[in-house]
């Protein structure tokens, strides 16, 4: 269950009419609750655009950095036309598996691919898959600026990169966590986002932030 579940009124009008779960993904986020996955996956609102935003740019190749229990994969493998493929990078081989077992039940599993391990030790490897039509970041926060590297990188003009928290619950304008290494990765991607004269950037304001940039 994403932590993400508790929501205003206003909030929960929209997800009843836009960006409700479906039998799967709910099934999906109720067995990463047991199963003990950290509660940390996106919410419907950001799964939904993921889904628009591959079918509105016409993704055939995208990139998960951080893959969690699969729920966000499963909304972008969801979009992907016929021979799509998402690449995505986990840390945890517990979480791999179970993000594997779910994609295969929901009939996505020939469109994903996982590559388990630190993903600045897998992201080298995958120079001859990109160009890159979508890249989520969704990992630890301390690394986002080496990610963002690397997304740019694999992109090509048009691609679209996205990087989930960047508000970190507050913590990012906060005085007394300046100190936290993941705080100062946070504020550096997105001050590398808003400088780096490539990108055209902005930061939705969908729950914790999720910045989005086009590669000019």
């Amino acid at each position: 269950m994403s932590r993400l579940a508790e929501v205003n009124p206003y909030q929960a009008y929209l997800r009843d009419l836009f960006h409700s779960d479906d039998a799967d993904l709910s099934r999906l986020q109720a067995e990463a609750e047991a199963e003990g996955l950290p509660k940390i996956s996106i919410g419907p609102e950001q799964g939904k655009f993921l889904q628009l935003l591959v079918q509105l740019t016409g993704t055939r190749k995208a990139l998960e950095i951080g893959v969690l229990g699969g729920y966000s994969g499963a909304w972008i493998a969801r979009a992907l036309p016929e021979g799509g493929k998402l690449i995505g990078l986990e840390l945890e081989q517990k979480h791999s598996d179970f993000a594997c077992m779910q994609w295969k039940r929901m009939g996505l599993a020939d469109r994903i691919e996982v590559r388990v391990g630190p993903a600045l030790d897998s992201l080298p490897g995958l120079a001859g898959e990109a160009p890159f039509d979508l890249i989520f970041i969704d990992a630890d926060k301390g690394n986002y600026p080496a990610y963002l590297d690397y997304a740019v990188r694999y992109s090509r003009p048009g691609t679209v990169i996205l990087g989930d928290n960047v508000h970190m619950g507050g913590s990012v304008v906060d005085p007394e966590r300046q100190d936290s290494e993941w705080v100062q990765g946070m504020r550096s991607f997105a001050r590398m986002l808003s400088k780096d004269e490539r990108l055209m950037s902005t930061v939705v304001p969908y729950s914790d932030g999720l910045a989005m940039a086009v590669v000019k």
